[in-house]
């Protein structure tokens, strides 16, 4: 499989290496490009989990000068993952990562999907009179509101609400959220028809396979969507991590193709499976 990934992280933010030690790493792992998406500025919901607004001149600055320093050895792009939550624009970026890290209400109140197993399970059963069908059906609703409504370069983790269910096995994912997904993916295609195969999950918290899981993956390609192979990294040593079972993943799903950033000046290039 051609090596590269657009979805890296730095210190900046959460992640736990520096850009310089991410670069160093896709070069000793052979990568032909890197793509770093840092995550963008959130004004009101947990803030922490968003660039501060003083550090993005200094995130633009480090992979600028990177791009520089390495142009001879390895295409280096920038990005932002940007959350339906935050309010960055983007200006200035190679590309974006459309991400939902969260279950919102109007009245301001949040729990990630991705966090506090304690504090997701009471939101639920505050907001959603602890159903957990309704509450998978509303996070892909406004999941695919939010695609549609500022449709990114690639959509991220699709089923990230499914990380902690496969340990704790509050829905059931073949039921409401096989249902809900697909419902999502097929507003979502028709705004932007590149998800990524995200293996993050497999390597930071032993998920059993990428996101978006097996049959979600397979009624993405039904739908026409493309596939770009992630590895959501914030540690280097995980760079590569989960990259010797996507291809096989990806073709299992029936795709014969997937893109990788490019190598000159088009910012994706196909590959063949």
């Amino acid at each position: 499989m051609v090596r590269s990934n657009p979805h890296t992280h730095s210190d900046l933010v959460d992640g736990k290496s520096t850009a310089r030690e991410q670069v160093i790493k896709a070069l000793e792992l052979g990568f032909v490009s890197l793509g770093f998406s840092e995550h963008a500025h959130q004004a009101e919901i947990d803030v922490r989990y968003g660039l501060k607004s003083k550090l993005r001149p200094v995130y633009l600055d480090q992979i600028r000068s990177l791009q520089s320093e390495f142009s001879d050895r390895l295409k280096i792009w920038l990005g932002f993952e940007l959350d339906r939550v935050s309010d960055e624009d983007c200006k200035g970026a190679d590309y974006s990562i459309g991400a939902s890290h969260y279950f919102t209400d109007p009245n301001g109140e949040f729990a990630g999907v991705d966090g506090d197993d304690q504090n997701l399970s009471a939101f639920v059963a505050s907001h959603f009179s602890g159903s957990w069908d309704k509450a998978v059906e509303c996070y892909y609703n406004q999941y695919a509101q939010y695609i549609c409504r500022r449709p990114p370069t690639i959509i991220a983790h699709f089923d990230l609400i499914c990380k902690s269910n496969r340990r704790l096995h509050w829905f059931d994912e073949d039921g409401m959220n096989l249902k809900a997904g697909m419902v999502a993916m097929e507003q979502m295609v028709k705004y932007c028809d590149l998800m990524e195969v995200n293996t993050g999950g497999m390597a930071r918290s032993n998920q059993p396979f990428p996101y978006p899981a097996p049959k979600l993956l397979a009624y993405w390609k039904k739908l026409g969507g493309r596939v770009i192979p992630s590895s959501d990294c914030h540690r280097y040593w995980q760079l590569g991590a989960g990259f010797d079972m996507v291809e096989d993943y990806m073709r299992e799903a029936g795709f014969t193709e997937y893109f990788t950033l490019g190598t000159g000046k088009q910012l994706f290039e196909a590959q063949r499976l």
